[in-house]
């Protein structure tokens, strides 16, 4: 008898937990996330990129019915056009008081040509780690691992290809670790 009023006692703690578990929405609010995020806000994605550097706008929304979303809009070196990426989130967890874990799935249109890149229906997995008032991609990768974008906060990509006429069109089997940290991203006012 006392092991199962044991047993009904973990189990009401382990339910009451997932019942009190935040929301997707709840969890990036109380990350501070909602609103327009850059690594630069004073570089405007919709004038022309310059010295190869565009600006851009990575954009947190959490409606109140429906999933949240992460818009990105990129520039090009067209003034006034921008490539737009939106990904739904599915899930997003607080994995420690500076970190928060969001799984999402890529929306189409638009796609990429290039396979390495995140393309449309794929599930991501993405840690962001709070640094003061801003934030940094710790980790980003393909729910599978075969697509990676950062490790341990630091940029990941590719290996050169071989032969060249094949770097955009196949996802490589492994991933080079780079020495450049990612940035910072910053909150901005528009």
């Amino acid at each position: 008898m006392r092991g199962v009023t044991l047993g009904i006692i973990v189990a009401c703690l382990i339910g009451g937990r997932a019942a009190a578990a935040e929301s997707a929405a709840e969890a990036i609010r109380a990350f501070g996330l909602i609103g327009t995020w850059s690594v630069d806000c004073k570089r405007d994605p919709y004038q022309a990129c310059e010295n190869n550097r565009c600006g851009a706008r990575l954009t947190y929304i959490a409606p109140s019915s429906g999933a949240p979303t992460i818009r990105n809009v990129i520039g090009t070196f067209s003034p006034g056009q921008v490539r737009t990426f939106v990904g739904t989130i599915h899930s997003a967890t607080r994995v420690a008081d500076d970190k928060l874990k969001i799984v999402s799935v890529q929306d189409p249109p638009p796609a990429t040509t290039v396979a390495w890149w995140r393309q449309p229906g794929e599930v991501w997995e993405i840690v962001l780690l709070k640094v003061g008032e801003k934030y940094r991609t710790f980790s980003a990768h393909r729910d599978d691992l075969k697509k990676i974008e950062v490790e341990e906060g630091f940029e990941v990509r590719p290996p050169p290809p071989t032969p060249p006429a094949t770097a955009y069109n196949m996802v490589p089997t492994q991933w080079v670790r780079t020495q450049r940290q990612m940035p910072l991203f910053e909150k901005c006012s528009d």
